[in-house]
């Protein structure tokens, strides 16, 4: 295992200010990137904290978390990452998926694989100041050079979707799953071969794993603190759940409600039990943490990128503070 990194994904369900403070924060404690999440109903707008944060910023790594094909036209989404590259001076990340919350919320449904890969080669060629024809006619991206050009990452759980990840990303995000070791080795098992087949097994790769976070000496209240990002991860299944785990997803099929996705108020949370609470994110006392997140490295993670929850009576810029100094610190220390 190399030298661990950590990013930060912050959900903008908080004000803009407050999320550009935190991006601003999480550079400051010596964090190695930054995710903005793109849900365009429910969360502040992705590339204008972006570009906020970009701005005011000089060193962290500023990547989409993940953004979709569906909602933002290939031209539009190279235009907007090529203008974060220009302006980080390489620091920007696309990350991109099929698409959730973003297209649910306006009653429509994921991309297909197809789809996305077709859209990741539209958008790198874009971005490298490549014509592109499409069925309109021939288009550039006349700003564009080798120096606008990022590094493409996909988001995925499933084992199909995590094999195009494999052929045709720079990286991956996955989600903390259950039984963390051993599903995650499954996981990078079909990165490794999308990889293999697509003939990029000895390019650099990046292997992100995002999981919620609450640190607290109170471990009930930290639990408590991710129970809405717990709820998120059991709507889409695609490894072993426990008997727990199997009957919480099977109630939030109907109670989970798109408009508070992620949210810490969330009411359907509360179908999480504190036993199913532990597969699947980063959370309670600090040893407890640091064990937790060492395992996610053992097992192939180069990055652990946290999505930070408040405990209670407490300020998500707390629990980032509080993950870099009680986990963080202590692990790059090791």
């Amino acid at each position: 295992m190399g030298k661990p990194s950590f990013g930060v994904e912050l959900h903008q369900y908080h004000d803009a200010r407050t999320v550009l403070e935190e991006a601003q924060l999480a550079e400051r404690l010596g964090y190695d990137s930054v995710w903005f999440g793109d849900s365009q109903l429910i969360w502040r707008e992705l590339y204008v904290l972006l570009g906020a944060a970009a701005a005011t910023t000089s060193r962290i790594r500023l990547g989409t978390g993940v953004t979709n094909p569906v909602t933002r036209h290939p031209t539009v989404t190279a235009s907007a990452i090529a203008t974060a590259q220009e302006l980080t001076g390489g620091r920007a990340i696309l990350g991109i998926g099929v698409g959730d919350t973003a297209l649910k919320s306006m009653g429509m449904t994921a991309t297909s694989r197809a789809a996305l890969a077709s859209y990741v080669q539209t958008v790198r060629a874009l971005c490298r100041s490549e014509t592109v024809r499409a069925p309109t006619g021939e288009m550039r991206l006349a700003y564009a050079s080798a120096a606008t050009d990022p590094p493409i990452v996909i988001g995925a759980s499933g084992p199909k979707m995590l094999r195009l990840a494999g052929e045709i990303g720079d990286g991956v995000i996955v989600t903390r799953q259950a039984r963390a070791g051993q599903t995650l080795a499954a996981m990078m098992g079909c990165v490794a071969a999308g990889r293999a087949a697509a003939g990029r097994a000895d390019r650099p790769f990046m292997t992100c794993v995002s999981a919620s976070v609450a640190v607290h000496p109170d471990r009930e209240k930290a639990l408590l603190a991710v129970r809405s990002h717990v709820a998120s991860t059991l709507r889409h299944v695609h490894w072993e759940l426990s008997e727990p785990a199997r009957r919480a997803a099977a109630a939030l099929q109907t109670a989970y409600d798109i408009y508070e996705h992620m949210s810490p108020t969330a009411q359907h949370a509360a179908l999480i039990p504190p036993e199913v609470i532990t597969e699947y994110a980063i959370a309670g006392a600090p040893e407890e943490c640091i064990a937790q997140a060492r395992g996610l490295f053992e097992a192939g993670a180069d990055e652990i990128t946290i999505r930070p929850y408040a405990v209670e009576g407490g300020t998500r810029a707390a629990t980032i503070e509080a993950f870099a100094s009680l986990v963080m610190a202590r692990l790059l220390k090791a």
